[in-house]
């Protein structure tokens, strides 16, 4: 085919051409069409395996077939995503010991490379091992085998976007760790020890807020010092959690703080955040702390009510701020339920690095309107920047206008906006007030400046006529002429004497020790001064002071040694 066509290879070497043909093609045509030719392969084997998907099991990381699969089409996977759904066979039940039938209880401490297998158990002892082994199922010691993840990771040197989908989840066993946990306890390990040095896009897929524990970068479970670095690479930031009932018994605040402190984390380095509920709407973990799920009722009790102290009942903590992205340029929340001053607050502290907000499925719980919310962009706005507010989804560019869409200009890439649906009917928390509904994308534009070219107008030559030459008079020359100073330069006198005397003593210890032995004795000598004045002072106004230091025969000490005196002084050499 190759020499009786080589017209096609030429069109198929073509990128245009090449993915505008693969776009028609579905996963099962592209593997046919690499299977035709040597040239078909090279070329269709990079777009085919860009994008990987991997559904954990027992043995999809010890395999050996899948692990020479995975040495050859690793180099070109750019998007891989880990799927691990919360099953039945994820389900870890308590440990029992069959001897007593008690509870046991272990500390899980992960094996980060083969020495460390070598040099101690993996369960601690063998008892613990066979209990381990007995009771929880294959899918669990899979998850703990961390080796195996930082070897299948480690074949993705060009990993650039990291997906991790883990649906499923019961609600009843949020508080509970599950197999699930474990696999994302090595696969964080495995993300901070492998040269994946261009991740960059990190999304997480109907997570459960307890998930974010282990793949959150602390001290422990198995971090090294260098480990926050590789985090420090993600640019864009996309998270999809299940919601629950946040005006429930248990509405889960602890969870909604271990959202606020991981996204804080990445906080410094976002360019792109992207956030959404999927079921019913949720607050917006970006401004959690400000909304009214946490403020306290006013009939709020402590916990214990006494009085032990002065200083008691101890005044409420004060909230956290909110989060601030310094680099961000593109916001969305999906499906949450925020106050207008929520949205006025975030949108004027982001306003002028932020391209783009987009509030998709927001609704205002304070009654008020988008206008008021969206105020500060418009007040911000000037010649030659505009915001533009439409509905979400809708086109961007307004032909015409004179104003073009950064993101136009730039064409960012956008998120892969999962399917977030609204269940509900009602806001999951109770709001006295009237609830607005809406969907809003503000997109800052910037004009385009069109460069006027200047007209040169061809004008006539002036004639320029010479006069007669003008004869300065006496007086105006003599004005005209520069005026001399003669600055007197007076000497610097100098003092030889003690120029010299300095430079003696600089250079003579013995005389600097003398010199440093006359000052103190010169400072003892009117410190003692200063205190005969105060004795004799006080010997006039009653004469005590002169009994009391009277001598044998009567005479007092100070007497005979008026121009001297015992002065307590302390000295210390530093």
């Amino acid at each position: 085919m190759a020499t009786t066509s080589p017209t096609f290879f030429c069109l198929w070497r073509d990128e245009g051409i090449r993915s505008n043909l693969l776009s028609h093609l579905d996963t099962k045509g592209m593997c046919a069409l690499r299977l035709t030719t040597f040239e078909c392969r090279q070329l269709a084997t990079p777009i085919l395996f860009a994008r990987t998907r991997m559904s954990f099991t027992p043995s999809a990381l010890t395999r050996p077939s899948r692990l020479e699969a995975l040495a050859r089409i690793g180099p070109y996977i750019q998007h891989f995503i880990f799927s691990m759904p919360h099953t039945n066979s994820t389900f870890l039940p308590p440990l029992l010991n069959p001897k007593t039938g008690r509870e046991v209880n272990f500390l899980y401490t992960p094996h980060t490379s083969t020495a460390s297998v070598i040099q101690r158990r993996k369960y601690g002892n063998s008892e613990l091992g066979d209990i381990l082994t007995q009771q929880y199922p294959p899918i669990f010691h899979a998850a703990t085998n961390v080796p195996a993840f930082i070897t299948s990771i480690s074949r993705m040197p060009n990993l650039a976007h990291l997906t991790i989908s883990c649906p499923g989840q019961d609600p009843a066993e949020r508080y509970r760790r599950d197999a699930v946990d474990y696999a994302l306890i090595s696969l964080r390990i495995a993300i901070e020890r492998a040269p994946v040095f261009r991740l960059e896009k990190l999304s997480l897929h109907q997570m459960h807020p307890a998930g974010l524990v282990y793949l959150r970068h602390v001290a422990g479970y198995g971090c090294t010092p260098s480990a926050g670095q590789r985090w420090r690479q993600v640019r864009k930031l996309n998270i999809t959690m299940n919601s629950w009932e946040f005006n429930g018994p248990q509405p889960g605040l602890d969870h909604l703080k271990i959202l606020d402190n991981y996204i804080r984390g990445f906080s410094g380095n976002l360019e792109k955040v992207s956030f959404g509920w999927n079921g019913s709407k949720g607050p917006c973990p970006l401004t959690i702390f400000t909304d009214p799920l946490f403020l306290l009722p006013p009939n709020h009790s402590k916990l214990f009510g006494e009085v032990t102290s002065l200083m008691s009942p101890l005044p409420a903590a004060p909230p956290q701020p909110t989060i601030h992205f310094p680099k961000l340029r593109y916001m969305q929340v999906r499906n949450a339920a925020m106050t207008s001053d929520q949205v006025a607050d975030f949108v004027y502290a982001h306003r002028d690095t932020v391209r783009e907000f987009d509030f998709e499925n927001v609704g205002l719980t304070d009654g008020g309107s988008w206008e008021d919310a969206l105020s500060p962009l418009t007040e911000a706005s000037n010649q030659t920047e505009k915001w533009v507010s439409q509905q979400s989804g809708s086109k961007s560019g307004h032909p015409g206008s004179g104003y073009l869409s950064d993101f136009d200009i730039d064409h960012t890439e956008r998120f892969e906006e999962p399917e977030v649906v609204d269940t509900t009917t009602t806001i999951p928390y109770e709001i006295s007030q009237e609830v607005s509904r809406s969907s809003v994308l503000v997109t800052k534009q910037k004009k385009v400046r069109r460069r006027r070219r200047r007209k040169h107008h061809r004008s006539k030559p002036e004639v320029i006529e010479v006069s007669a030459p003008i004869l300065a008079s006496t007086s105006v020359m003599h004005i005209l002429q520069p005026t001399v100073f003669h600055p007197t330069v007076s000497g610097v006198r100098r003092n030889i004497e003690q120029e010299t005397a300095q430079r003696e003593l600089a250079d003579d210890p013995e005389k600097r020790a003398s010199a440093l032995k006359k000052a103190k004795e010169a400072v003892l000598k009117q410190l003692s001064r200063e205190l005969c004045r105060g004795n004799e002072r006080k010997d006039h106004l009653g004469g005590f002071l002169k009994s009391s230091f009277a001598g044998r025969n009567g005479s007092g000490v100070m007497g005979h040694q008026r121009n001297s005196a015992l002065v307590p002084l302390i000295f210390s050499r530093y």
